[in-house]
């Protein structure tokens, strides 16, 4: 299971509670994932770190999700000014 969190403070928190609780857990920036089963995890870190801080919650199993993604590695879109095609730059 994966779980998203507002930030990594609370992420690194959540996952001192799923070890505590003996489970493995993971954490990638603000994502957590771990073996704990939902039903469990999802109140004990909302009892501890709070609900509210739970973004998101990935039940497929979120070895994957931990990937990073390919287009994400690559540079930054480069965006087009607006005022650029006004200027004579690209014509459409």
């Amino acid at each position: 299971m994966r779980m998203s969190f507002s930030n990594t403070n609370v992420a690194r928190a959540a996952v001192g509670v799923l070890e505590a609780y003996g489970y493995t857990a993971s954490r990638v920036g603000a994502d957590v994932v771990t073996d704990c089963p939902a039903l469990l995890a999802v109140p004990v870190i909302g009892k501890r770190v709070g609900l509210a801080e739970i973004e998101s919650v990935d039940l497929s199993g979120g070895g994957a999700a931990l990937q990073p993604d390919a287009a994400a590695l690559v540079s930054p879109p480069v965006y087009e000014a607006v005022g650029a095609r006004a200027a004579g730059g690209v014509s459409a």
